[in-house]
This record gives structure tokens, sequence and C-alpha cells, in this order.
């Protein structure tokens, strides 16, 4: 999953690797990699193998390593 600068994705979604760079709002379950940019933000219930945060990226909500 990517979602680009300004982008905007409201819903649920499994994935293997996600790149978030503009908005997701919702339940997002990423198996792998879970890179959030310095423009991206997260905000929901969120799973993840590994998680990178660049400075200014956010993530509101539950948060918990995929296990």
């Amino acid at each position: 999953l990517e979602i680009s600068r300004g982008g905007r994705f409201f819903g649920t979604a499994t994935v293997e690797t996600a790149t978030i760079s503009g908005r997701f709002d919702g339940d997002l379950t990423v198996a792998r990699a879970l890179r959030i940019t310095a423009s991206g933000k997260v905000t929901g219930n969120v799973t993840y193998g590994r998680l990178e945060i660049e400075q200014g990226g956010e993530v509101l909500g539950d948060i918990k390593v995929h296990g």
C-alpha cells in the first residue's frame, strides 16, 4: 500500500508493506514494514511487523507489533 502526499484512505487494509505520506484513517495491518514519512498521518488501529517513522510523521490510536 502506498499513499502519496495529499492522498487519503479511509477503511481497512491488510498488506505486506506500506508507505504512508498522506493520511490513513481506519484499521491497518502490515505484516512486514510500515513506513510513515514526515508528511504522513495514520489514525486508528495499527498492527505492524516493523515500524519506521520520519520526524514529523504521526500515529494516533492503538498500535501493536504483529506477532
